[in-house]
């Protein structure tokens, strides 16, 4: 059924410029005598008009009557003030009418269920002007014919499309049952408020005390959640996100989850959050990109970022690409982090140990990865989990000289300065810097600009030449290798008594060679199969580490043994019975 105005010819006495809804301000003037009375209006909210909509009371002089919409918002001024108007049915026939304003940074309101010069009379009241008298339905704007006319129109559209609405039970599209819901939630929502507001689950001043979380309702065996307070929690979303990375919960998994289980979180906020955080950190840490084979590196080159590529897969023409981090920009990220642990890791005056370290990796048949990481010793044993190595850059290609050399022009400049200065905090606080570097034994010949380990002068820190390797009564100085053809080293930010190497490859390389010369020898006694071995076998099952002797399929002469991980070897080092 349409909605039709009643309006007469002679809607209002005043005169109004504007362009509504092109611009939501509108200029009103009124002749009074010889005087010209003007006032502006800013329209927030046009709110609409509900099926038993409440009029004014008729004006003595007029003879209008105006239509009171719900949810209506305005703006305008009155006495030097900038007042806001809103208007809420509370019930089918009961309307609150609210002015709010501000006086000396101070929020003030009054509201009323009257009418709404009643309500003016309380503001005037309230600034202490309770002598002068003005019109309601003109401070609230009701008597603009335009804004009538627009909540008619609305009023219509809707009428139209609820009447043209099909039973639930013929709409097969799951679209089109959601919309159904969703026009259901927002009109329950009102619904209830006005349950609310007429069993009084209210405050003394009216304000309600109860609000509706979220009403379930059951449709084809299947639990439909209409959700009213939408604002959940930033941290539990921050946590939900965070289980779901960690645990490798696909998006498509929480979903079906999330089906079964009403109570859980929609998957779409989720992923609008996943979205909003990866956003921030986009723009705190940015990631730039490059391709070693096509691109000149430059000291500006941590300022040109360009997209990630999103590709898992990567193609033989794409060896060579790479993406890389600011270490000056994850620094102050993590240095207000370092500080406020408890106990904090960094304290005011202590100098920050950044250990970069690089390494690569076989990922393929044909492709190889190479990713460059830093860490706070000043964390200690913490920094052996994954969680504290910050990667700074990766790219696709092996462990070559000329490739590293074009990758470490990118932090080239940046080092120097954080070694030389230092960095400040967000906090003002200046914090010293000391550069060192870890890797295997093969990266740190490259990166210090050394030959190959078995060139004649095959030392990091000495001149120790490779003959005189078993006399054990030389003694070197760890200075520096000066007699070994050397390259331009990657990091001369980096002191060279701040390279180190890797612990954990130098024990297991040395654990390799004594395994293999001891098995080797074990193996030619004729005892070995009856005897040796099952023993052997024996002392490692003692220790708990799983360790057997077998025969090679292709030559069943030869014997081979398992290879044990890096704690096994640690454990087999400490406990094994040599004797």
């Amino acid at each position: 059924m349409l909605i039709e105005s009643d309006e007469n010819s002679n809607y209002s006495k005043r005169t109004f410029d504007q362009d509504y809804p092109n611009s939501s301000r509108i200029e009103a003037t009124y002749e009074s005598g010889n005087t010209t009375f003007s006032s502006w209006y800013n329209i927030i909210s046009l709110g609409y008009y509900p099926a038993n909509v409440v009029k004014t009371q008729k004006n003595s002089k007029e003879g209008n009557q105006y239509w009171i919409p719900d949810d209506y918002i305005v703006e305008t001024e009155v006495a030097n003030k900038k007042l806001c108007c809103y208007i809420k049915y509370i019930s089918n026939k009961i309307v609150k009418y609210t002015i709010f304003w501000k006086e000396n940074n101070t929020e003030w309101s009054v509201h009323s269920e009257k009418s709404t010069t009643g309500v003016v009379l309380l503001y005037l009241k309230k600034i202490n002007q309770s002598t002068t008298r003005l019109s309601g339905p003109r401070i609230f704007g009701l008597d603009i014919e335009k804004l009538h006319q627009c909540r008619l129109e609305i009023s219509n559209t809707s009428n139209i499309s609820t009447s043209r609405k099909c039973p639930l039970s013929v709409v097969q599209s799951k679209s089109g049952q959601n919309k159904r819901f969703a026009f259901f939630g927002k009109d329950s929502e009102k619904d209830l408020s006005s349950l609310i507001m007429k069993h009084k689950m209210t405050t003394q001043t009216g304000q309600q005390v109860v609000s509706v979380r979220n009403i379930e309702l059951d449709f084809n065996g299947e639990t439909i959640k209409l959700i009213y307070n939408k604002n959940i929690e930033r941290e539990k979303l921050d946590a939900i996100v965070r289980a779901c990375d960690e645990s490798l919960l696909a998006r498509d998994g929480y979903r079906r989850l999330a089906a079964i289980e009403s109570h859980l979180t929609r998957e779409y906020l989720i992923e609008e959050h996943r979205k909003y955080i990866t956003s921030i950190i986009n723009k705190k840490i940015r990631i730039g990109t490059f391709n070693i084979n096509n691109m000149q590196f430059n000291d500006n080159n941590l300022d040109i970022l360009e997209q990630s590529d999103k590709e898992i897969l990567v193609k033989e023409t794409e060896i060579g690409c790479g993406a890389y981090r600011s270490i000056k920009t994850l620094l102050e990220i993590l240095i207000p982090i370092w500080k406020n642990t408890s106990p904090p890791v960094l304290k005011e005056g202590d100098t920050i140990n950044l250990k970069i370290g690089c390494d690569g990796r076989n990922v393929g048949r044909k492709q190889n990865h190479v990713m460059f990481t830093f860490c706070l010793l000043n964390e200690k044993e913490k920094v052996l989990k994954p969680d504290n190595q910050y990667c700074i850059c990766l790219y696709v290609g092996r462990e070559k000289y000329d490739d590293l050399a074009k990758v470490s022009q990118l932090f080239h400049y940046q080092l120097l300065d954080l070694q030389d200065n230092g960095i400040i905090d967000q906090d003002g606080i200046h914090w010293a810097i000391e550069l060192f570097f870890c890797g295997d034994w093969k990266i740190m010949y490259i990166i210090m600009g050394l030959t190959a380990p078995n060139s004649k002068y095959f030392c990091l820190f000495c001149n120790c030449e490779a003959s005189l390797r078993w006399d054990m009564d030389k003694t070197w100085k760890n200075e520096t290798n000066t007699k070994c053809e050397k390259k331009q080293s990657l990091f001369p930010a980096i002191n060279y008594k701040n390279y180190l190497p890797d612990e954990l490859h130098l024990m297991l390389r040395i654990s390799d060679i004594l395994m293999d010369c001891l098995f080797s020898d074990i193996i030619k006694k004729k005892e070995f199969s009856k005897k040796i071995k099952p023993e052997i076998e024996a002392a490692f099952r003692n220790i708990k580490v799983h360790f057997e002797f077998f025969q090679s399929k292709s030559n069943k002469k030869q014997w081979n043994w398992t290879s044990l991980m890096g704690p096994d070897k640690k454990k087999m080092l400490e406990k094994f019975p040599v004797s």
